[in-house]
């Protein structure tokens, strides 16, 4: 049954609110297989925040130097240092939109027409968000105020083996506007390796998976973000390697490495494929613990989407859009690495 104009807007914006039927066209809008940064935080570990203004969190950068050794009737000393440092980072805005005419033939055919053709709409609307976002997500942005942080900006390189991960190549004031120059602490673990051998990358994975382990002495309320969980990522050279080393006896990569389900494991932890890593000549080897990394978002901006409106000057044209405002925050550095090749 052929819709009236009047009525085609409702159809849309009641099609894209329930998407009821599945499988109604092929999807190959992306040559990204897996969007893995996009499942891992934007979909499974986001936090909610409120208010507009900056995200800030707290850290303690140093003890007080107070504790001595102190004898009978000795005149007490005086420690004042001030060991807490702010950081903070910025909510950045994401859009994404599609349009449609009311004059389009599935309108005319009505009924499983339209709702397979405002959910290629609508289903292409968010493989664009995804695309756009699993790109940020793994990515040191560039200063420009608009793009948000990702992995690359949190955990950055270095070849010297050790906790040097230093400030983001294009933000000299630090991660989350703090200066590892100043506080040299304020670094994730890093290095590099030459070949994916048990005396190469698996040694310098354990070494890294030993000394990011770090617990406090005093039992307190932390910046946490989410539940604990660690994950390993590579691009599909590396853990093609270390799939087939584990399945030979002869070159195996030591008791840490292991099969399970059918998935590499190191440390009981699987090693995941991240497709967007491939074009990455420096082949990384990322370990986060996700309890202290997450996608923020902003409250009741999760996911707006529109209602169909008229596009200006096209009076039989209507546009859906989808906002989000979000940023990536991280607030330990001690707990995250990464090792690339040389």
């Amino acid at each position: 049954m052929t819709l009236q104009y009047a009525d085609i807007d409702d159809a849309v914006n009641y099609t894209q609110q329930n998407l009821i039927k599945r499988g109604a066209f092929l999807d190959m809008q992306t040559d990204i297989s897996d969007h893995v940064a996009v499942r891992e935080m934007w979909k499974d570990r986001r936090k909610v925040f409120e208010g507009g203004d900056d995200w800030e969190f707290d850290i303690q950068m140093d003890h007080n130097h107070s504790a001595r050794f102190v004898g009978m009737y000795e005149t007490d000393g005086t420690a004042i240092n001030d060991t807490l440092t702010k950081g903070k980072v910025q909510p950045k805005h994401v859009n994404a939109h599609y349009i449609y005419d009311q004059r389009e033939k599935a309108f005319q055919k009505g009924g499983l027409a339209i709702v397979n053709y405002i959910k290629s709409k609508y289903v292409g609307m968010h493989v664009s968000l995804f695309d756009l976002m699993e790109a940020a997500l793994w990515s040191e942005p560039a200063d420009d105020g608009k793009t948000p942080f990702g992995i690359g900006y949190w955990v950055t390189r270095s070849s010297s083996e050790g906790f040097n991960g230093g400030n983001p190549t294009n933000f000299a004031s630090g991660k989350g506007g703090i200066d590892q120059g100043t506080y040299s602490r304020y670094a994730n673990w890093s290095g590099n390796y030459v070949s994916v051998t048990r005396e190469d990358l698996a040694r310098k994975m354990r070494t890294m998976h030993r000394r990011t382990q770090f617990r406090s002495p005093v039992s307190h309320a932390q910046p946490d973000l989410g539940k604990t969980g660690n994950g390993i990522y590579m691009n599909s050279d590396t853990i093609g390697l270390f799939e087939e080393y584990a399945e030979d006896r002869n070159m195996n990569l030591g008791s840490d490495v292991d099969k399970y389900g059918g998935r590499v494991t190191f440390k009981s932890t699987p090693l995941t494929y991240a497709p967007y890593l491939d074009d990455d000549s420096k082949d990384p080897v990322y370990l986060l613990d996700w309890k202290w990394i997450a996608v923020g978002v902003l409250s009741g901006w999760e996911n707006q989407l529109t209602k169909p409106y008229m596009v200006p000057n096209k009076h039989l044209v209507r546009r859906v859009d989808n906002d989000c405002t979000m940023q990536m925050i991280c607030t330990n550095l001690r707990r995250q690495g990464c090792l690339c090749k040389a």
